[in-house]
């Protein structure tokens, strides 16, 4: 696909607008940055497969953040071409993001197993979803948050600064800053305080580490 369509499929996809996803032309460049994942996902766990690894990321994603570690297999609609990655991001095993529009995630986000994040959403009309009519709503994972295995984010959505996502949770709108959410649909538990200074079974962090890290 040249440039010119490039920029106005780019358009359309972030636009919020309804647009036919089967469009051929724009299946056919999706496809081109799927393969470049998928050339990702083939890398071996060696030093010379991390390098590799680290180079494709380069190309392929929105933005590189610096330190971004993202362990394969990972999936995405656009190869990644509309995720925006901040500095110290880490991604499990098996993540799926639907990258229809664009997806930004800040500064130090921990993603655990099988999490997906989608953007991508088709009309309640039955007549028009036979059509596979499509629009989408852009998603934010702000700094320092963390993601628990198996949970959902879905289009529109942004996680606070700092705020954990249960495990296997759903996450149906906002989620403030400094908070623990969790459930089927995701809901605010309790606020994260100074009092969170403590580990398995209450275990408080040691002197030194809280000195090294805080």
């Amino acid at each position: 696909m040249d440039n010119e369509k490039i920029k106005y499929w780019e358009g359309i996809v972030n636009s919020g607008e309804i647009y036919n996803c089967l469009d051929e032309e724009l299946l056919a460049y999706q496809r081109e940055l799927v393969n470049k994942l998928r050339h990702y996902n083939l890398t071996e766990e060696t030093d010379s497969g991390l390098v590799e690894r680290e180079k494709i990321l380069k190309e392929i994603c929105g933005t590189y953040g610096e330190n971004l570690c993202i362990l394969p297999p990972i999936y995405a609609n656009w190869g990644l071409k509309h995720v925006h990655f901040g500095k110290n991001v880490f991604i499990n095993f098996n993540a799926t993001i639907v990258d229809d529009a664009n997806v930004f995630i800040d500064d130090h986000v921990m993603i655990g197993t099988s999490v997906n994040i989608a953007t991508a959403i088709h009309p309640v009309s039955p007549t028009l979803r036979k059509y596979q009519l499509q629009y989408n709503k852009p998603v934010h994972i702000k700094k320092n948050v963390w993601i628990g295995s198996g949970a959902t984010i879905l289009p529109g959505v942004t996680v606070g600064e700092n705020s954990i996502i249960g495990a296997m949770s759903v996450v149906t709108k906002d989620i403030p800053d400094n908070v623990i959410a969790f459930g089927n649909p995701a809901r605010v538990i309790r606020k994260i305080t100074e009092d969170d200074y403590l580990y398995f079974d209450e275990k408080k962090i040691p002197k030194e580490i809280l000195e090294k890290f805080n």
